[in-house]
């Protein structure tokens, strides 16, 4: 995030820009633009722009063309997994354990039924990350504070397809191409 926070700067610096626009999928850089802008008095307004995401959920992504039909439906899995914490923070729990649980119970139950499926079917996937942080400092928490709310996200790495079928959409590079997708959700503040 040091490379992102130089350029940014220097281009404000060079610009003077009124606002700049980030996207909320990628949370923890405007986490860190927007820390770096309070911090160094910049006058420019930060804006989030809400992540863009397929019907089904899916968060666009321009890696999205190396899924292919059966891990693109697989990795909808990130979703689910943050549907899941998102639900059980709404319903009132603020521990990592019991947020972050529902968000890990998500990811293994499929992943669990894709390894039960033989290799010409199946859509295997490693979870990189599922992190519960402070939605200014980045740090994770224990407890999510209700006056602040948290930053959900998650990054799987979709690992090639072990076997294909003949016809079979197995996207740019015919499933043999690794694909880390990311994801996150904003917890808001109930306070």
């Amino acid at each position: 995030f040091r490379g992102v926070a130089t350029v940014c700067m220097k281009l404000f610096n060079a610009t003077t820009p009124d606002r700049v626009y980030f996207g909320q999928k990628d949370v923890q850089q405007t986490v860190i633009i927007k820390r770096m802008v309070k911090d160094f008095h910049i006058d420019t307004e930060v804006r989030i722009i809400p992540t863009a995401r397929e019907a089904d959920g899916l968060a666009l992504s321009s890696r999205n063309v190396y899924l292919g039909a059966r891990r693109r439906a697989v990795g909808l899995t990130l979703f689910k997994a943050l549907n899941a914490a998102a639900e059980a923070y709404n319903e009132g729990k603020t521990s990592r354990d019991d947020i972050l649980g529902a968000a890990h119970s998500v990811a293994g139950c499929v992943l669990a039924e894709q390894q039960a499926l033989p290799p010409s079917e199946r859509a295997l996937y490693e979870v990189d990350y599922i992190s519960l942080a402070d939605p200014e400092t980045l740090e994770e928490l224990n407890h999510v504070d209700l006056n602040k709310g948290a930053v959900l996200s998650t990054a799987f790495k979709m690992a090639p397809l072990e076997e294909t079928k003949a016809g079979e959409d197995c996207g740019l590079g015919d499933g043999k191409v690794p694909v880390r997708l990311i994801d996150n959700m904003i917890l808001q503040p109930k306070a």
